[in-house]
Formats: C-alpha cells, sequence, structure tokens
C-alpha cells in the first residue's frame, strides 16, 4: 500500500482505522508510517501522526527509544499546530524518553501557561509535565507554582477542569 498517496486523502476516523490496519498489517508497514510523521506535506505529517497514535495506543512496544526521542525532538521545531498535537498526543501515549531535554521542558511549561495557545497544546503540555514530574519530583513545586498564579480566566474551561485535576494530582504525591 502507498501509504504517503492514502494519507493525502481527507481523513475520518473510519479511514485512518484502515490505515492503521494496513501499517500493522505490512511487513515494514509501522517504519514507513513512522517515516511519514516527518513528511513536508503537513497534511501528511499529521494524518501519518495521528495514525501513529493509534497504533501506539495498541502497540507502544513498537516504537523504539530512538524514535520517542525523534518525535520529543521535532515537537520542539514543528510549527503545524495539527501535527503538534498529534505529536503531543503520541508522547503522552508512549513511555517518556530516558532523558528528557531542558528544552521539551522549558517549550512544555510555555505551552503550559500561553493563553493565546491551542486548549490542546495547553493540556497536552500539562499532562505531559505532569508525567515528568512522576519521575523527576524536582519539578513538581515549579508546576505547582506555574498552575497556581495563572489567572485562570484567560483559559478555556478544559484548561481550568484540566488544572485543578493535575492541581489535585500533585499535592497528593
Amino acid at each position: 500500500m502507498n501509504f504517503r498517496e492514502q494519507l493525502k486523502n481527507p481523513a475520518s476516523i473510519g479511514y485512518i482505522e484502515l490505515i492503521v490496519q494496513s501499517a500493522i498489517a505490512e511487513p515494514n508497514g509501522f517504519e514507513e508510517m513512522f517515516g511519514l510523521m516527518f513528511d513536508a506535506d503537513t497534511d501528511v505529517a499529521w494524518r501519518a501522526g495521528w495514525v501513529c497514535d493509534k497504533i501506539g495506543r495498541i502497540y507502544p512496544q513498537l516504537f523504539s527509544t530512538s524514535q520517542i526521542q525523534q518525535i520529543a525532538d521535532y515537537v520542539l521545531i514543528t510549527n503545524h499546530h495539527g501535527v503538534r498535537r498529534g505529536f503531543l498526543t503520541l508522547l503522552n501515549d508512549l513511555p517518556l524518553p530516558d532523558e528528557i531535554s531542558v528544552e521539551l521542558i522549558n517549550q512544555l511549561f510555555y505551552w503550559m501557561i500561553l493563553p493565546k495557545a491551542d486548549v490542546s497544546a495547553q493540556v497536552l503540555s500539562m499532562k505531559m509535565l505532569y508525567r515528568i514530574c512522576l519521575i523527576q519530583p524536582d519539578f513538581k513545586q515549579e508546576m505547582l507554582a506555574y498552575l497556581d498564579n495563572c489567572a485562570i480566566e484567560d483559559y478555556t474551561p478544559g484548561y481550568q477542569a484540566t488544572r485543578k485535576k493535575i492541581i489535585k494530582l500533585l499535592n497528593r504525591q
């Protein structure tokens, strides 16, 4: 199957599911799909990220440490909101990289508190930072300070709900 051509078509949940099944069934399907996440055509990259996210939820073991690191590195440089959202979603579903770069942590804090950021980037960044706090407790107080001191009226109800939940989880640690 020519995945690149398939990903150029308008996407629906059912259509993406068919591509997921094909990517899993073909011998090199996953590797090809993973490579397409970094395609110059942002529609292809965004849809490949969607497919890989679905694969990651079923078969997270297919992603190597270096692939997870590639995703973490790329999320820092993409300017496409859909690709960023897909990569952040995927990172939240996969094991965290052994070494999390300071640049990634700083960018996650930035996206989390930036009122003009997409709510998906804000919430996914908050969830990822919470996961980082679980393995690196040094960040707990910093994250609580950010969340406690943000002007919640500047944020959506979805952000506010996630913020309350994360604060409660952090205070239980």
